[in-house]
């Protein structure tokens, strides 16, 4: 019987999660289209400088160099100036012919021109953004994010949907998207949501087919679409999908892998070749377009070709140029010293498989927690529920994470303040195809109460959240969760400077990080506790250098601390981790406590620097007082003890002088 067209379209808009997917992305686009962007979002955060100017050169311009006129353009929106943006010199590029294998050569040159230059970040994403921006301004990269997300929330619904209830694929597909760090990145002018959405996306197109039930014609487009993704062409999507996530982020590329993986355990050569030939021709593709662009396929790398700027920007006066503005910022190669030191593979790696799951900044549990769930499900799944292509998932996953703490030991969470772990949230997407048959709605309920008490203050204000990175890691649930002592670099209160690497007392100094408000600022070698609070610190032992340029890294000891009281008699609490120490001194007092250290943490990140070994500790104070009131001085504050810290070292490792060049030829 042929049924009447509006009928078969009336099927498809009672399905719950068709009705929610639309009314999610006219929601989206109605916030990126009306939002002020400029105005709201304070300035650039992270690489957001970079990417915005390829946006608007590529939408204005239709090309992919920074000269003058694309400095003014910035100017215009943001009067700080592009802050932050890597930019490259440019190379002259010829192939040239060989007498020798491989018979050709890839010759490199000066750029002729010296009123250009060239953008140091990926183009992809802001390719893809440029219609919208030429469209829209700059609200195009939200645009992009609207349609992207709302992609991302179609796909996880039909995903689920595939072996469990309408209610149960719609309240997960909610969770896993909204109770996570995801959304944040909505307001980012950067490619995290865009790596997102091409990962889970590109493994949609491939994972499907497996759970899929059977098709039920309706007459509609929607049978097309249904035969596409249980064909073998989708395959060859999900892998240039891929492709473009890999040219986005190098980091990425482990998430093709189960495609590949599960065409060679069943044999299926001819779709071994072809997934192989998507995947290549996409990443190797636009990699090949970046070296003609500019004269280097790497666009991280260039040596001292590439850097980063702040403050002073080429082309904005006649003195300002390259090589006056920048600070080389290159990756060329690994950073040997760092990841193959004699700590990497054992201190460091333990200490960071325990922050990248818990860690306060960045863990996997407070920042993506569904995913988290996700996971523990499937475990625990019997195996009615588990399919096979999800193991090659989960072990993709796995060795992502590893090779995430391997090759980046002490900035894999993505650096510039990030909410949660940035450089992870490709691979967010994988814990999507980890899900067991016959999810139910109280599972997804879970996920959404424990992810939103991490995660429901930071998508509720997402522009704050993003400029103030370090203010939700001083509050509620985070509080209870370790500090991540490899990122002491990276982690977000070094957007603060009046809060990090703070010099106390000792001989070197030992350098302070103030995680929280329960500290206030230092006042020479001292610093209040604040009234009925814990302040968590870090605390960074220095180095002491040799005229010859070696260095002796030095360790902590134990800590002396010096107390004083004012007219409060707090009790003071010290827990460095080694030793928990508890006073009483009685009010306007004094007292000196001293406290062992641990054996603190390794921290080595730039090859050529000195270890530097660091430590977490807190200090209390069960009372407080205000000044303002108890001793007649316009002083405002809540004070609970007044604390000095010095350091006791001992020398821990020497380091030699640098080797001196080799002699030229």
């Amino acid at each position: 019987m042929n049924v009447p067209r509006a009928a078969r379209l009336g099927r498809v808009w009672s399905d719950p999660g068709a009705v929610a997917t639309l009314i999610l992305g006219v929601l989206l686009l109605g916030f990126a289209l009306t939002v002020k962007f400029p105005v709201v979002a304070f300035g650039f955060q992270s690489d957001e400088a970079t990417y915005y100017s390829i946006g608007h050169s590529l939408a204005s311009d239709w090309d992919l160099q920074f000269q003058r006129r694309d400095l003014v353009r910035v100017y215009r929106e943001f009067p700080s100036g592009p802050e932050g943006i890597f930019l490259k010199r440019g190379r002259s590029v010829h192939l040239e012919l060989q007498a020798r294998p491989p018979f050709v050569a890839w010759v490199k040159g000066p750029d002729p021109r010296v009123d250009r230059l060239y953008y140091g970040k990926s183009f992809i994403y802001p390719l893809f953004a440029a219609p919208f921006i030429a469209l829209a301004g700059t609200n195009g990269f939200l645009v992009l994010h609207a349609l992207l997300l709302t992609a991302c929330f179609g796909a996880v619904y039909a995903f689920v949907r595939a072996r469990s209830s309408s209610a149960a694929a719609l309240a997960y597909a909610v969770a896993f998207l909204f109770a996570s760090a995801a959304p944040v990145y909505f307001v980012w002018l950067t490619p995290e949501l865009f790596n997102l959405a091409l990962v889970l996306l590109g493994l949609f197109f491939w994972a499907y087919k497996e759970v899929a039930p059977t098709a039920v014609p309706t007459g509609t487009w929607l049978d097309g679409w249904g035969r596409l993704l249980r064909g073998p062409w989708s395959d060859v999507i999900a892998c240039a999908l891929l492709g473009i996530a890999t040219f986005s982020k190098p980091l990425n590329v482990l998430a093709a892998a189960p495609v590949l993986w599960l065409a060679l355990l069943r044999r299926q050569w001819w779709r071994v070749a072809l997934v192989s030939l998507a995947f290549v021709a996409a990443t190797g593709g636009l990699f090949l377009v970046n070296g003609i662009s500019s004269g280097d396929m790497n666009y991280q790398g260039g040596g001292a070709d590439r850097a980063t700027f702040y403050g002073r920007f080429p082309f904005q006066s006649p003195e300002a140029t390259f090589g006056t503005t920048g600070i080389v910022r290159a990756t060329d190669g690994l950073l040997t010293d760092v990841i193959f030191n004699r700590d990497a593979l054992t201190t460091v790696l333990r200490h960071n498989v325990v922050y990248f799951l818990f860690g306060r900044h960045t863990g996997l549990v407070p920042y993506f927690f569904p995913g988290m769930l996700t996971l523990g499900l499937f475990l625990l799944a019997g195996r009615d529920r588990r399919e096979p292509f999800q193991w090659l998932v989960l072990l993709a996953l796995a060795l992502a994470s590893v090779a995430l703490l391997i090759y980046m030991p002490f900035t894999y969470s993505g650096g510039g303040g990030p909410i949660g772990n940035r450089y992870f949230l490709g691979y967010y997407a994988l814990f999507l195809f980890l899900v067991p048959a016959a999810i139910t709605v109280r599972t997804a309920v879970a996920a959404a109460l424990v992810g939103g008490l991490f995660t429901a203050q930071l998508i509720a204000n997402p522009f704050y959240t993003s400029f103030n990175p370090a203010t939700h890691p001083k509050y509620g649930a985070f509080r209870w969760l370790p500090i991540e002592l490899s990122l002491v670099n990276d982690i977000p209160v070094n957007v603060t400077p009046s809060r990090a690497k703070q010099p106390l007392a000792g001989d070197p100094p030992v350098q302070a990080y103030f995680l929280d408000d329960n500290a206030y600022n230092r006042e020479g070698e001292w610093f209040w506790v604040r009234g009925e609070s814990r302040a968590d610190i870090i605390l960074r032992a220095p180095a002491r250098p040799h005229p010859d340029g070696a260095f002796t890294s030095l360790a902590i000891d134990a800590l002396e601390i010096e107390i004083a009281t004012g007219a409060a008699a707090p009790v003071v609490r010290i827990d460095t981790g080694a030793e928990r120490v508890q006073v009483a001194p009685g009010a306007r007092s004094g007292q000196v406590v001293k406290v062992r250290m641990p054996e603190g943490f390794p921290y080595k990140a730039i090859p050529g620097q000195p270890l530097n070994r660091v430590y977490a500790i807190s200090i209390s104070a069960s009372e407080g007082f205000i000044p303002l009131f108890d001793e007649g001085v316009n002083d405002r504050r809540f004070l609970g003890a007044r604390i000095r810290i010095r350091p006791l070292y001992r020398d821990d490792r020497y380091q030699p002088p640098p080797a001196p060049p080799p002699p030229a030829r």
